[in-house]
């Protein structure tokens, strides 16, 4: 049985040509003139998707959106707007809405945009949504499974951020595996390891010969990732020079490989991650303001551990085998106690030593390790000894102090100097330190 639609259209020929078309196609159709009428409809049947136009009397397509996805949650919305207003769309994304059209849209692009919408709520309902995956009851992270779903149900590019440990690339994946493009590629890319001379190759691909050391072809991460998802990970650390050449794919889809005298186009969403706050970056000129304004058509904000302790319980057990012995209340409550500074991640390979430590007894607060688990990053931090020199010389310093003090543990030490693994390896090979 095809699937039920609504439509909130106030002009009446605009209403007449989606209706048409769409019973034309088996849909049965319910129109409606405004957000008023659109709100009774939705009480006295069911639909599997809203079409509506944002400016209406009495209650225009924005406030609908917002009330559908209060008390009508899983129900998809797309709107239609005449004008083209760009600002009118970005409200109604946020507020919920998966997809635009711009009258008079052709009826192609209409019954591709039903199409797509209707499929995303199919495998929801069927998989239940993989953002089950990102465990808790919190409040902040009952807000991030919402956003995901939302952003999975949309063709917008999405900007995650958070600190180290949180589960930038868990939220990625979960997007990517309940959107219309699951049957396509996930590429994931660390920005912070791409050597800053071969960004073109990187991300754009080369032609055999196309340098010294090019002895075959080599498709880049654009390519590999087209009719899929480009994630990019550590996106503070990509050079501001790179990042406009990275915007123009954003704006035409078009590459050209090096050594290449032909382009190409692609097609891909980008899911881009960083750990710093967005504000300051663009304040400090390390995050370009029109890259940014592209890449968040959708911005997820994820939770440090600290601000949702009460999934910590939940989090440790699952970390922990199925079939293990458990913890003890006291193990329980030192975990939930503990500032984890390296958030999830942390907490995760915590309870993994503790395991070890407890083989088959129940775990212990005395399996787990205090400075691994309980040693906030500040006390730690004050044993650093700032010593004249250059900038340059400084950081070395720091670094060299901060592996040090956490006896060479390389993960303790990035958590201390508020970067991941990634990054200090980079920064080891930049210093030449052993």
């Amino acid at each position: 049985m095809k699937a039920s639609i609504l439509i909130v259209e106030d002009d009446r020929a605009a209403s007449t040509y989606i209706r048409l078309l769409l019973e034309g196609e088996g849909y049965t159709v319910r129109t409606t003139s405004n957000g008023v009428e659109a709100l009774v409809a939705l009480e006295e049947e069911s639909f599997d998707l809203m079409l509506s136009d944002v400016n209406m009397p009495e209650m225009g397509g924005l406030e609908l959106t917002s009330h559908v996805q209060q008390r009508w949650h899983g129900l998809p919305v797309i709107v239609i707007t005449a004008d083209n207003d760009v600002s009118d769309v970005v409200e109604a994304m946020q507020l919920g809405a998966i997809n635009y059209l711009v009258k008079p849209a052709p009826p192609a692009l209409v019954l591709s945009a039903v199409e797509k919408a209707l499929a995303a709520r199919t495998r929801e309902q069927r998989g239940g949504g993989h953002a089950a995956e990102i465990m808790g009851t919190s409040k902040g992270i009952v807000k991030v499974r919402h956003l995901v779903a939302l952003a999975a149900r949309s063709d917008v590019h999405v900007l995650i951020t958070g600190e180290t440990g949180t589960g930038k690339e868990l939220v990625a994946h979960a997007i990517h595996r309940t959107s219309n493009l699951t049957d396509g590629p996930f590429v994931a890319h660390n920005c912070a390891v791409s050597p800053r001379d071969l960004f073109e190759s990187e991300f754009f691909g080369h032609r055999k010969g196309a340098f010294t050391g090019a002895e075959r072809e080599h498709a880049g991460l654009l390519t590999r990732a087209d009719g899929g998802v480009l994630f990019l990970d550590e996106l503070e650390t990509l050079d501001p020079i790179h990042q406009a050449k990275l915007l123009r794919v954003l704006d035409d889809g078009v590459i050209r490989p090096v050594g290449s005298e032909e382009t190409h186009q692609v097609s891909v969403r980008f899911l881009a991650a960083t750990n710093l706050d967005p504000a300051k970056m663009m304040a400090s000129d390390g995050l370009r303001e029109d890259l940014y304004y592209r890449l968040r058509g959708f911005e997820i904000a994820i939770p440090p551990l600290r601000e949702r302790r009460e999934d910590i319980p939940a989090l440790a057990m699952h970390f922990d085998p199925p079939d293990a012995p458990g913890f003890t209340p006291e193990a329980i409550d030192l975990l939930a106690r503990a500032p984890w500074p390296g958030n999830v991640r942390q907490l995760r390979n915590a309870v993994i030593s503790a395991r070890a430590a407890a083989g088959e007894s129940k775990i212990g607060s005395h399996h787990i390790s205090v400075d691994s688990a309980t040693t906030p990053r500040r006390e730690r931090s004050s044993q650093l000894v700032v010593q004249g020199g250059t900038l340059r010389e400084i950081e070395r310093n720091a670094i060299v102090q901060t592996i040090e003090s956490c006896g060479g543990n390389r993960t303790q030490a990035a958590q201390m100097l508020g970067i991941d693994r990634s990054t200090l390896r980079r920064k080891l090979k930049e210093f030449g330190i052993e």
